[in-house]
């Protein structure tokens, strides 16, 4: 009996499945565009395409709208039937965290999952010891804040080790640009851009900025920042921009901090990185008998309980919190149970004005 030759579009599929289960494509990792594998197998768009939905159809590939096809977990893997969630934060127990953690928490326990909790502190060495003791534990997937999200991170080749193991992860606040992972987050850069367009609308013009630089929440507020600054034709000028790290953060707020002065210099608004800086801003404005908002508006970002703990109440904008925690819960079952394979949900962020900002007239 002759053997017929197999068809392109199935040659191509064996292709891909064997890279897949020798490892020299990884779980998470994008694979060639269409473009590049019609090419390279001397095969007809159409073909690639076929072959592709199928291996999509059967769980060896995922498919996410604008940025390509991604290897899934085996389809034949066994599945995991551990119950317990890791969850990474840089905090625990002060600030938004609490509320984040109580979100993820009401959706888990509901559906059966235990969740346990490591933090890092936003230090990488921290990170790696909170991925390690994961690694050892029987767990079915883990939801990460990122820490120090804006830098190179070391602790990659850990992050690879879970997705290899079959073990999901989903990054809140932020994700690294070395891996395609899911992600829930706050619209950062709207955020910057609904509190700077707040400022703009009440008549300012020279807005000074503080934003944290190796997290990036504070690169994409700042990016806001600067849209509605071009929208509004206005300039922003480097001299009112104070940008500060984790391990920099004291030094920064002090009365006689020499950036913070100069960023005083001519300047009628500040947007805050956060709440926390908003606070300890305020703090140093009072010390130069200042008041707020009749010498200086303020705007914040979070909403926390900071946000109404000073006699004069933060117009900030209002981070998800509790909600984001609970969409990142869902997800990441979803996730679990191959409901969905890939999230990059950016939540829409809200205005909370309130006793720190007011019309700026020009003297």
């Amino acid at each position: 009996m002759i053997e017929t030759e197999k068809p392109k579009y199935q040659k191509l599929k064996e292709y891909i499945v064997e890279a897949i289960q020798s490892h020299k494509i990884k779980v998470g990792e994008k694979i060639y565009s269409e473009n590049v594998l019609a090419e390279k197998f001397e095969i007809s768009r159409h073909t690639v395409r076929q072959a592709l939905g199928e291996l999509v159809n059967e769980g060896w590939l995922y498919k996410v709208q604008g940025k390509g096809t991604f290897v899934n977990r085996s389809p034949e893997e066994t599945v995991n039937t551990s119950k317990t969630i890791g969850v990474i934060t840089t905090y625990l127990n002060d600030y938004i965290f609490p509320s984040i953690i109580r979100g993820i928490d009401s959706v888990l326990s509901v559906n059966g999952y235990n969740i346990s909790l490591s933090c890092t502190y936003n230090q990488h060495e921290k990170e790696r010891l909170c991925l390690e003791n994961f690694a050892n534990q029987n767990i079915a997937a883990l939801i990460v804040e990122p820490t120090k999200s804006a830098l190179p991170n070391p602790n990659i080749d850990l992050y690879e080790k879970f997705s290899n193991l079959g073990i999901p992860i989903l990054f809140i606040h932020g994700c690294y640009k070395e891996l395609n992972y899911s992600f829930i987050v706050e619209d950062d850069v709207e955020a910057g851009y609904l509190a700077t367009k707040h400022l703009i609308d009440l008549g300012h013009v020279n807005i000074a900025g503080i934003f944290k630089i190796d997290d990036i929440q504070g690169h994409y507020r700042f990016a806001g920042f600067q849209k509605a600054h071009l929208d509004a034709n206005l300039r922003s000028s480097d001299s009112r921009i104070l940008w500060f790290e984790t391990s920099d953060m004291e030094a920064n707020f002090k009365p006689q901090s020499v950036q913070f002065n100069n960023l005083l210099t001519d300047c009628s608004a500040i947007v805050c990185y956060n709440d926390e800086v908003s606070i300890k801003v305020m703090d140093m404005i009072r010390e130069k008998k200042l008041n707020i908002p009749e010498n200086l508006s303020l705007v914040s970002f979070d909403d926390s309980q900071l946000a109404l703990v000073s006699q004069t109440k933060l117009t900030t904008v209002a981070h998800p919190k509790e909600k984001l925690g609970e969409e990142a819960a869902k997800a990441i079952i979803n996730i679990i149970n191959r409901t969905k394979d890939y999230y990059d949900l950016k939540m829409k962020p809200e205005l909370i004005v309130r006793e720190s900002t007011k019309i700026y007239v020009r003297s």
